[in-house]
């Protein structure tokens, strides 16, 4: 990755704040945990006026499908994690049942990218969610994204390994769960 890139990278958005997702604890994730930068690199942002989260996204080589272009399950993957994302930035502790990710336009690798995501609508265990990715130079939108997310209750998240516990008291130390 070039040094601009990383720059780019680390600046915090105007009218965000670097946001505390509980996963990020983890690493080497399959999308936001590469830190040769191979894949994705990413930073996200919590929007100050809507709590919507903000990503800062590079597409690098091993995220090719296309000659030069990032593979469409790249993509959707970015969308699956910001969204989910969203969800926890909004204190709801929760897995994927759904995507739906409608894709414009190739993506060339190394654009720069945001990828945006909010909570829809909550529906009991039910969280609905969008999201768009598109260039940081011109606006112009590669996919976008509707999700249907389930929070886990306390007895499956009783049930998982010692990493997702991790995660969990995380969110637990932010007060939200």
């Amino acid at each position: 990755m070039r040094d601009d890139d990383q720059i780019w990278l680390e600046q915090i958005h105007p009218g965000t704040v670097p946001a505390d997702l509980p996963f990020l604890a983890l690493e080497d994730t399959f999308v936001s945990g590469d830190p040769s930068n191979h894949r994705l690199s990413i930073r996200y942002f919590q929007c100050e006026d809507d709590r919507s989260l903000l990503g800062k996204v590079i597409f690098g080589p091993g995220t090719q499908g296309p000659p030069d272009h990032a593979h469409g399950g790249s993509m959707a993957a970015l969308l699956d994690e910001a969204m989910g994302g969203s969800a926890w930035l909004a204190g709801f502790p929760v897995v994927a049942a759904q995507l739906n990710i409608t894709f414009r336009t190739m993506l060339p690798l190394g654009t720069r990218c945001l990828v945006k995501a909010r909570v829809l609508e909550v529906n009991g265990r039910k969280i609905k969610t969008t999201a768009e990715l598109c260039s940081a130079q011109d606006g112009k939108v590669f996919c976008k994204g509707e999700a249907l997310f389930v929070t886990l209750d306390h007895e499956k998240i009783a049930q998982l390994s010692h990493k997702a516990k991790v995660i969990v008291e995380r969110m637990k130390k932010r007060g939200g769960y």
